[in-house]
Formats: C-alpha cells, sequence, structure tokens
C-alpha cells in the first residue's frame, strides 16, 4: 500500500487510512505519548506527539525520515528483530512490546516503551509508545528513597551501638523509664544487679514493683517535683528483694513525643562513685602489693588472682587460673578451703591461717593467708591476703604433723565445745580439731576429751571414726 499526498488531511485522517476507521485512529493517536506508522523498510509514514508530552514539536518532524537514523544501535537491532516476528504470526493480534531509544539532537535520550500492532495488508507497523522518562524518574526517586532509608537505618543501628555499649560500659546503674506507666524501658547489668534480677525479666516491669512502698505516682511526683526546680531527682529508696538502702537520683526529658525518666541508682554502703582515687590506688595495691590477692566466689572458684599470685603458683596468666578452685592450690585441698569458707563465713574473717601452696610444677610454698567474707545476698565473695611464709615457716618449731599450722582451727579449740564448732563445719573440721587437740594436750585424751566437750569413751568412738587410733597407739 502507498500513501499519496495527503493533502492538508489532519493526523486522525492520516492514521485511518492505515486503519481504516477514523474512530480508532483518534483513539490511538490522543491516548499514546508518540504515535508512529512505520513500512516495513523502515520509513516513518506518519509521526505525531501528544500535546502534554515535552516532545510534541519534536517527533511530527520525524515522518518520511527511516526510523534507523532516529534510534541507537542496540534498539534499531532489536526493533527489526520484533517486526520479523510479527510478520511471521499467522493471526496475532497481541502487541509486540519493545523498549527503544531514540536519540536527539544534543546527544539526548528519549526512552520509550512501544506497542507494535502489524497493520491489515501486513505491510506496515502501528507504533504506540509511551515516554519512560517519568517512570526512570520514579524509580530514580525510589531508588533515592531506599538507599536513604538503609543510610538512615545503618545510622540507628550505629547510635543504638553506642548507646548499648555505653549503657554496659559506664559504672553507674542506669535505668530508664516510662512517665506514662512506670515501666522500665531499659536497664542496664548494674542496675539488674542492684534489683537482683536479671536484665531480660526487668524490661517492660514497672521500677515500684520492685522497691518496697513505693508506687509509679509517688516516683513520678519526686521526679517532677525536682524537674520544676530545676534540680535532679534525689530520692532514698530500698530495694525489695535485698531490703538494701539504694538512693534513686534521676531527671525527667521527652523524646518522640513520649516522657521518659533517666535513673542512677546508687548504693551508699559501696562508696562514691566519683572516688576514683580510692578506687586507683585500691586498683594499683592488687596488681603491685607485694602480698597475693585472691577473690573467690562462695564455692571457691577465683574469680580474680594478681600478679603476685600467679608468681607464687608459677602460673603463666590469670585466665589460666580464672574459674579453678582453690583447692587446687591449697596443700590440704578440700581440708583447706572448708576451712577458709567456713570460717570466713561464720565469722567474716579469718587471720593467719598457715599452709602451703602447690605450684603448677609440683613445689610447695608456706604462706600465711588473711580470709574475709564480703558479704553480698546475691553474690558473696572470699577475699583472701596470701603472704609468702617459707622463711618464716623454716625458723617455727613443727608441732607435730602436716596439720599443725591450721591456726584458725586452733583459736576455736578450747574456747568453744565441740558441738558448736562442728554445726558450722564438716566432719573434716571435727578431724583436724580432734588432731590438734591431741598435739595441745601431748596425746592426753583425758585432756582432750575434757577440751573438746566429750566423754572419753564419745572421744575414742571418733578416734577410730576417723583412723586416729592406732596412728596414736603407735
Amino acid at each position: 500500500m502507498t500513501l499519496p499526498d495527503n493533502g492538508g488531511l489532519s493526523l486522525s485522517e492520516e492514521v485511518a487510512r492505515f486503519v481504516d476507521d477514523p474512530f480508532i485512529a483518534s483513539v490511538v493517536t490522543g491516548l499514546a505519548d508518540i504515535c508512529l506508522i512505520v513500512s516495513l523498510a523502515g520509513k516513518i509514514m506518519t509521526a505525531s506527539g501528544k500535546a502534554s508530552s515535552a516532545q510534541a514539536t519534536v517527533v511530527p518532524g520525524w515522518k518520511g525520515a527511516q526510523i534507523d537514523s532516529l534510534l541507537d544501535i542496540s534498539s534499531a537491532t532489536k526493533l527489526r528483530r520484533r517486526i520479523d516476528q510479527l510478520r511471521q504470526e499467522e493471526h496475532g493480534v497481541a502487541p509486540r512490546w519493545t523498549e527503544l531509544t531514540h536519540v536527539l539532537p544534543g546527544n539526548d535520550v528519549l526512552p520509550v516503551r512501544y506497542a507494535l500492532y502489524l497493520l491489515p495488508g501486513r505491510d506496515h507497523v502501528l507504533m504506540l509508545g509511551h515516554d519512560q522518562r517519568p517512570t526512570i524518574e520514579m524509580q530514580q526517586l525510589l531508588l533515592n528513597a531506599q538507599i536513604a532509608l538503609e543510610r538512615d537505618h545503618e545510622a540507628q543501628r550505629e547510635i543504638d551501638t553506642r548507646y548499648r555499649l555505653l549503657m554496659d560500659f559506664t559504672s553507674d546503674a542506669i535505668v530508664l523509664i516510662s512517665a506514662a506507666t512506670g515501666q522500665m524501658v531499659d536497664i542496664n547489668h548494674d542496675a539488674a544487679a542492684i534489683l537482683g534480677r536479671a536484665r531480660a525479666d526487668l524490661v517492660g516491669k514497672p521500677l515500684a514493683e520492685f522497691l518496697t512502698g513505693q508506687t509509679r505516682e509517688a516516683l513520678m511526683a519526686g521526679l517532677e517535683a525536682s524537674g520544676i526546680a530545676g534540680a535532679s531527682a534525689l530520692l532514698e529508696v530500698e530495694v525489695k528483694s535485698s531490703q538494701r538502702k539504694v538512693q534513686l537520683s534521676g531527671k525527667m526529658f521527652r523524646a518522640s513525643g513520649e516522657q521518659l525518666a533517666i535513673l542512677r541508682l546508687t548504693d551508699p554502703d559501696g562508696g562514691s562513685v566519683g572516688d576514683q582515687r580510692l578506687a586507683a590506688n585500691l586498683r594499683q595495691l592488687f596488681n603491685h602489693g607485694s602480698d597475693a590477692i585472691v577473690f573467690a566466689d562462695r564455692d571457691g572458684n577465683i574469680l580474680a588472682a594478681s600478679e603476685t599470685f600467679l608468681n607464687l603458683t608459677d602460673s603463666p596468666s590469670a585466665a589460666a587460673v580464672r574459674g579453678r578452685s582453690l583447692s587446687e592450690f591449697l596443700a590440704r585441698g578440700v581440708v583447706d578451703l572448708r576451712v577458709l569458707l567456713e570460717n570466713a563465713r561464720r565469722a567474716g574473717q579469718l587471720r593467719m591461717y598457715a599452709t602451703k601452696l602447690n605450684t603448677d610444677f609440683g613445689a610447695q610454698i608456706g604462706v600465711e593467708v588473711s580470709a574475709t567474707w564480703l558479704d553480698d545476698q546475691f553474690d558473696p565473695v572470699l577475699a583472701l591476703v596470701l603472704r609468702n611464709a617459707s622463711s618464716a615457716g623454716a625458723l617455727r618449731p613443727e608441732a607435730g604433723g602436716p596439720d599443725s599450722n591450721m591456726q584458725g582451727v586452733i583459736e576455736l579449740v578450747g574456747s568453744s565445745t565441740l558441738k558448736d564448732i562442728v554445726s558450722e563445719t564438716t566432719d573434716v573440721i571435727e578431724k583436724i580439731c580432734i588432731e590438734t587437740a591431741l598435739e595441745l594436750t601431748r596425746n592426753n585424751r583425758v585432756a582432750a576429751a575434757e577440751m573438746l566437750g566429750l566423754s572419753r569413751q564419745s572421744l575414742y568412738v571418733k578416734l577410730r571414726k576417723y583412723g586416729l587410733l592406732s596412728k596414736e597407739e603407735g
């Protein structure tokens, strides 16, 4: 089909000559951003652009040109392939969609998504295109928004990490509570230890629930009154689980439309947090003191050991002894440990307990041990100071056996009956007391029984029980 000179026909009339329907021609030229009719040879027979399109004045100038000259190389190849596919279809009415890039003057590009239709007569192709630049701009805006969100998310994660590190690193016990509900929004581990619960069990619970005689209203009233006066609140409260008196200080603030309060819990008996000089001096004493210092838990497992203790025991590092039982380093093992724990727990402290330390290489060193029981309802600690007594021990006369230097037990024998002593100890302590009494009385069993508050017959029973009768008789 050839098209004669249109003689001033309108665009819709020109298209109607190809589609054989004036109404359809009017619709397609009005809806598409770009409407082209191209011959199978690639010549543009009709070209129009929607009036609202940015290219409305440029597209009509394409009429009569070869479409390949208006496309980049890859788009020209793609269009030729799509047209060949249309020609090979017998009764295809569905459009062939393709995205082409037009090259405009000034090296500008115009991306267009075309729907291709093979017109009746199968010698012209109707191309209805939609400008893709608004879509690309929208996609770019969405991509920029997503990148911005990811950056904000990373920044938020960084801030959250810094906040979490600060909460855990600070020596202060910090609690964040909601002013509206009184619930704990966040709490660090030091504050959780004061309240006597795990952190996970406290978040989301009302703070007043863990304090004696306190309500949310009373706490908030104290905080708000201090806020009005322009000073930090300072309240004294009692922890319900431990009956410990703690000082509660804090201030109100608002974040993201929610009113919160940041609180600091301070134990007055624990000393001033701001006394950094004392803390530094104690740290220096622990690290560089001439006497060994060891902290152990209620079961005798080492929590921390000074450098001097490592030197005495020939241990390679603090990590090598942390978690090990003190009985591994004491010459009499569990016997020594039980004496230290029981007496320190009962009396609060034990002085000048003589024993020997085992080194990692099998040697033994004489030491004098002073023990102090640092009582805490939830986490008690046994503090030991060990002095090297190997030189002094060589000058002291032996009392008659390996257990003769147990001064901590000797101080108890004679001042209390055996029944009172063993009520806080075990059979091991009972054996040590009997041996000590026999040594003090020079194996006078009558005097030993009287010292221990036993009858002579009861003493013989216990001598047989601990295998001491044959030893003494021999």
